[in-house]
């Protein structure tokens, strides 16, 4: 599969983009960045401000949910009915290309 992320529409803790501006990084970060590999438009990924909070490791796991997409609005809907404001969709799964790298980052405001 191949996939598309909105870098603007993932939602960040509270002060999270200033602290990356600053240069700190979470311990493990380095070692996540190895994963950048899969990234099909890296250059210009790695130039948008919130790229290396894509690979910290307090933003894995269970934030992260693959919803088909004719359900995917309703399922935000009630994610922020529960009490989950930020829930947000973030991006889009297509069936594998031809690209060597399959996660392409949009960085797009």
């Amino acid at each position: 599969m191949d996939a598309t992320l909105r870098i603007e529409a993932v939602p960040l803790l509270d002060g999270a983009a200033e602290t990356v501006a600053l240069g700190i990084l979470s311990s493990l970060q380095p070692q996540n960045l190895r994963l950048r590999r899969a990234v099909r438009d890296l250059e210009a990924a790695a130039q948008h401000p919130r790229y290396p909070l894509l690979f910290d490791p307090q933003t894995a796991g269970g934030l992260l949910a693959g919803v088909p997409a004719e359900r995917a609005s309703a399922c935000i809907a009630e994610l922020r009915s529960l009490g989950y404001a930020a829930a947000e969709i973030i991006g889009h799964v297509e069936p594998r290309s031809e690209a060597e790298a399959p996660i392409a980052i949009d960085v797009r405001p």
